[in-house]
């Protein structure tokens, strides 16, 4: 029995090395190349993956971090069986600490009352409103670009902003104050999905109360934005550069009547020719490829809504556009990576914009330009508490006439709200109005409604909203878990269809 615990321990404590190591070497990855992660972030990309599906420098660099934790952990079992068992226990509290640091460091959960349900409180189901259009629907161009902080548009930087386009674009229409991010909303999908919803993104299976089987129809419950567009007649696309398989991101436009959807593979089976390193299509070809998809003949007299994602702009440093004349050069530093990849951007969108909105083919035209959240590592950054608390996200609404010109928009003020709020605002931007619980929608409320309801963030801050919307919310699985076999059985005794 010694015997056989002695082999045992010889073979396990290798193996806990290891995994000490790699769980510091995998915190040290996350923070140089995504920066700080939210609980839900983490567990949602653990359910739907999708690394085998992203920028390939991605998966080089993480090959290059985990060779290096077997180097250490080589190193670090062999100094263990060679050193006194009072420099042992040593070892084992640094690797302890040092993976507990690294965690903290890395991960928050801004959870305050995991018994609240704070969503329960405050939504409204948009399938449960009675909506009907004000005057001719329009098109509409939705731009999600990849990290992009107000920040950028900032002219008072040292070296003047990083938008120039984007910001003289924005001077047609209207920005309503400051767009914070919440845990929910902190990366793409997440972005998107609190955007076009109007709640946070959290996951379902992994450390739920429901079965990990649940997670394989995730996104087939809920209604989003698309989902009233549809129902009202919209066409809806999407465009996007990398891969719609990357964190479950095709699947939920699937589910959300986004009938028409193009991602690396897409493009790829279309003839475009696509870099094989990067996330996938760049920004410039990429705008080039939605407007000449716009172009095609048009299904009746039906409205059409465009959603784009862009890509450059990806962290750590941005991709150089050789559709910008751009090429990679070893020389520039990251925020001049950064900047250079943010200046191809930012003149492909607004080019993008204009020629959407320019179109005098009598059908107004809604614009809405996003960043999907903030930059984990954003350029110019100097580091200050204060700079980080205050970030803000770029954003901006324009409306047309059916010749091109510009429409006034009721004045908003300057307001705080975040993603939450985008999905009643751009329900009302485009001439929808709903009952029985006018400009709201989701947790969020229309920035165009005359009354100025306050906005969740207006009436709790920032951190108090951040701590009661990042804990389990029994409401959110009962909407986009249990709902769909729900209604199923609802239609089946009721013998009527969905």
């Amino acid at each position: 029995m010694p015997q056989a615990f002695s082999a045992l321990r010889h073979w396990l404590t290798p193996v806990l090395i290891f995994l000490l190591i790699l769980l510091v070497s995998a915190c040290a990855f996350m923070r140089k190349y995504l920066g700080p992660v939210t609980l839900d972030q983490v567990v949602f990309h653990l359910q739907y993956g999708g690394l085998d599906y992203a920028d390939p420098r991605m998966i080089s660099r993480a090959l290059r971090y985990l060779f290096g934790s077997v180097l250490l952990a080589a190193l670090a079992t062999w100094a263990l069986r060679r050193i006194s068992l009072r420099l042992q226990r040593g070892l084992w509290l640094l690797l302890l600490g040092g993976a507990a640091f690294s965690v903290s460091a890395t991960v928050d959960d801004a959870c305050d009352d995991a018994q609240a349900d704070a969503m329960a409180q405050r939504y409204v189901d948009p399938s449960a409103q009675q909506f009907e259009q004000a005057g001719p629907a329009p098109d509409v161009l939705i731009v999600f670009i990849e990290s992009l902080d107000e920040r950028y548009a900032e002219p008072r930087l040292a070296h003047g902003p990083a938008l120039t386009e984007l910001a003289d674009w924005r001077a047609r229409g209207q920005r309503f104050g400051a767009m914070r991010t919440l845990g929910g909303s902190s990366w793409t999908v997440g972005g998107l999905f609190s955007a076009l919803c109007g709640v946070p993104l959290q996951p379902v299976g992994l450390m739920s109360r429901h079965a990990l089987e649940y997670s394989t129809r995730f996104f087939d419950g809920g209604a989003c934005l698309t989902d009233v567009l549809a129902r009202q007649g919209w066409e809806l696309s999407f465009y996007g550069g990398a891969s719609l398989k990357f964190a479950g991101k095709g699947l939920f436009m699937s589910k959300h009547q986004v009938a028409r959807r193009f991602g690396r593979e897409q493009w790829h089976g279309q003839g475009v020719e696509v870099p094989g390193e990067g996330w996938g299509l760049l920004d410039a070809e990429l705008a080039e490829e939605a407007w000449a998809d716009m172009q095609r003949p048009r299904d009746g007299d039906r409205p059409r809504a465009s959603l784009l994602l862009t890509v450059n702009t990806h962290g750590p440093s941005g991709t150089a556009d050789p559709g910008c004349g751009q090429s990679e050069d070893g020389e520039l530093s990251a925020d001049e990576q950064m900047a250079r990849a943010l200046a191809c951007t930012d003149h492909v969108v607004a080019r993008l914009a204009k020629r959407f909105a320019s179109q005098a083919d009598g059908r107004r035209k809604l614009v809405w330009i996003m960043g999907d959240h903030v930059g984990p590592t954003p350029l110019l950054f100097d580091g200050t508490d204060e700079q980080w608390r205050n970030r803000s996200l770029f954003h901006s609404l324009a409306r047309f006439d059916g010749k091109g010109r510009a429409e006034s928009l009721p004045a908003a003020g300057q307001r705080t709200f975040s993603h939450l709020d985008v999905l009643p605002t751009l329900a009302e931007a485009l001439g929808l109005r709903w009952q029985p619980q006018a400009h709201r929608l989701g947790l969020g409320v229309s920035l165009l409604a005359q009354e100025q309801p306050p906005t969740l963030l207006e009436q709790q801050g920032f951190e108090r909203s951040n701590a009661q919307l990042a804990c389990p919310s029994p409401l959110f699985h009962r909407l986009w878990v249990d709902r769909p076999q729900a209604e199923g059985e609802r239609s089946r005794s009721t013998g009527t269809g969905a």
